[in-house]
C-alpha cells in the first residue's frame, strides 16, 4: 500500500485527497468544514477529514503532492510581470503565496502536533496537476 495525500492549496477552493495505491479513498474541499466560499488557505480540515474517513494517520502517509511548483517557469513570470507594469501590493501577495506553498512541510506539522511526519514532498506544476489528478485515478492506461 502506498498513501498519496494531494493537497490544493494557497489557491482557490483549497482541499484535499487521499490515494491507496492509486485509487482514490477520499477528497474533500476546506470551504466545507470552514464555511467560507473559495477558501484560499492551507486546507488542515480537509485532509484531517480525508485521513479519518480512510482510517489512516498521518504518519502512514508516502508521498505528499502539492498542486503548484512555485519555481516552474519562474523568470517567465518575472518577465511577463515587468512588461506589464506591476501593481507592488500585488507581487508582495504573490511572493507571500510562493513562500507559504514551499513551506507546506510546516504547514503539515503545525497541522499535526507532535505527530511523525515520513512523507516525501512533491511539488507537482500547476497544470500537470489537473491533468494528473483526472488521468491518474482513471480507470484507463492511455488518455487525452
Amino acid at each position: 500500500m502506498t498513501y498519496i495525500l494531494g493537497i490544493n492549496s494557497f489557491h482557490g477552493d483549497s482541499s484535499a485527497c487521499l490515494l491507496n495505491s492509486g485509487q482514490l479513498i477520499a477528497a474533500a474541499e476546506e470551504e466545507r468544514f470552514r464555511r467560507i466560499k473559495h477558501w484560499a488557505g492551507f486546507p488542515s480540515l480537509a485532509i484531517k477529514y480525508c485521513l479519518k474517513e480512510s482510517e489512516v494517520e498521518i504518519s502512514e502517509i508516502d508521498h505528499i503532492a502539492i498542486n503548484t511548483d512555485p519555481t516552474a517557469n519562474f523568470f517567465k513570470k518575472v518577465i511577463f510581470t515587468l512588461k506589464n507594469e506591476p501593481n507592488f501590493k500585488l507581487i508582495l501577495d504573490r511572493i507571500k503565496n510562493k513562500k507559504a506553498q514551499l513551506d507546506i512541510h510546516k504547514e503539515v506539522i503545525k497541522a499535526f502536533p507532535g505527530k511523525r511526519i515520513k512523507a516525501k514532498i512533491h511539488h507537482v506544476e500547476h497544470h500537470l496537476a489537473h491533468l494528473a489528478s483526472a488521468h491518474l485515478v482513471s480507470p484507463f492506461e492511455k488518455s487525452v
